[in-house]
C-alpha cells in the first residue's frame, strides 16, 4: 500500500477512537477494554448481520480481538511517535474537510436548478464547438438494407424515393416486419464510417451526400436505399444530439462551482463586516 493510505487509515482509526465516551453510552453493556478505550454493544450494530447463530458469533469474537490489538498498539505507537502534533493537525484538517464537503453539499442540493434547457445546450455548444471535434465525420438519413429477393422489395424503393408521409408509413411498416436493416429517423446522427459498413464501397457520391440524389443500389444479396438530410464533415463539430449529455453535465457543473463561489464571497463579506477575521 502506498505511504498516504497508511497514512489516511491511521488517520481514520484516530478519528474513530478519539474522544471520551457519551453518558449514553456509559449507560450500555461494556465487551471489552483497552486502557481507558472502552467497546460498547452499540459499536457492534451490524456486526454478523445475516450470517448464522455460529458464524455471527465467531465474526463478533473476531472483531472483539482486534478492536483489543489495535488499542493496545496505538497505545505503544503514541508512546513512541514523535510527531504527534503533525498528526494532530492532519486529523482537524481532515475533520474541517468533511464538514466542508457535507455543507457544500447541502448548499448545492438546496439552490442547485438541475433543468437544462435545449436553448442552453444550444448556446453552450455554440460558443465551445472547437472542443467537439473529433475527426470524425456525421450523418442525418433514412438507409434500408432488405435481401433483394424479399418480397415487396419493389414496392418498398417507389415508397422509399416517395416525398408523401403516408409513403413514409409504408416503409416504416415493411421493415419493422421484415428483415431489414434500417434508419428510420431523420433527427438522430450516426457516424458515417459506422453507414459505409453497411454499404458496398465507393456507392454514396457526392450528390448523395449533399442530398440531391437517394442512393439505390443492389448487389447479389441486398437492396440498398439512402436518402442523405445532412452530412458533416470529420473537420466538423460533432452534433450537438451526440454530446448533449456531456453538455449538460458540464452545465450543471459550472452552476454547482458558481453557487459555492457565491457562498465564499457572502460569508467572507459578511465575516469583513462583522470584523470576525484580521489579516496582519
Amino acid at each position: 500500500m502506498h505511504k498516504y493510505g497508511y497514512l489516511l487509515i491511521f488517520i481514520l482509526g484516530l478519528v474513530a477512537c478519539g474522544g471520551t465516551e457519551t453518558e449514553e453510552k456509559q449507560d450500555e453493556p461494556a465487551l471489552a477494554k483497552a486502557h481507558d478505550q472502552v467497546l460498547y454493544a452499540s459499536d457492534m450494530d451490524g456486526i454478523g448481520a445475516g450470517l448464522s447463530s455460529e458464524d455471527s458469533l465467531y465474526q463478533v469474537k473476531m472483531y472483539i480481538e482486534k478492536w483489543i490489538q489495535d488499542k493496545l498498539l496505538l497505545e505503544v505507537a503514541e508512546s513512541n511517535v514523535s510527531n504527534l502534533g503533525k498528526i494532530d493537525r492532519l486529523v482537524a484538517e481532515y475533520r474541517a474537510s468533511l464538514i466542508l464537503n457535507q455543507y457544500e453539499q447541502a448548499l448545492v442540493q438546496e439552490r442547485l436548478d438541475s433543468s437544462v434547457t435545449p436553448q442552453q445546450l444550444a448556446d453552450y455548444y455554440t460558443k465551445n464547438k472547437e472542443q467537439y471535434q473529433f475527426g470524425l465525420s456525421w450523418v442525418r438519413c433514412h438507409f434500408v438494407k432488405v435481401y433483394r429477393k424479399m418480397d415487396g422489395v419493389k414496392d418498398l424503393r417507389k415508397w422509399f424515393k416517395s416525398d408523401d408521409g403516408l409513403d413514409f408509413d409504408r416503409v416504416k411498416l415493411y421493415c419493422s416486419e421484415n428483415k431489414t436493416v434500417h434508419i428510420l429517423d431523420e433527427d438522430t446522427w450516426i457516424r458515417f464510417d459506422k453507414l459505409l459498413n453497411q454499404i458496398p464501397k465507393s456507392a454514396i457520391e457526392r450528390r448523395h451526400l449533399e442530398g440531391r440524389s437517394v442512393l439505390d443500389k443492389t448487389d447479389d444479396n441486398h437492396q440498398y436505399l439512402l436518402r442523405i438530410f445532412e452530412y458533416r464533415d470529420k473537420n466538423e463539430a460533432t452534433p450537438l444530439q451526440e454530446v448533449k449529455e456531456e453538455v449538460r453535465r458540464i452545465i450543471l457543473h459550472q452552476r454547482r462551482s458558481q453557487i459555492l463561489q457565491d457562498v465564499r464571497r457572502e460569508i467572507y463579506q459578511k465575516g469583513k463586516t462583522d470584523d470576525s477575521f484580521e489579516i496582519y
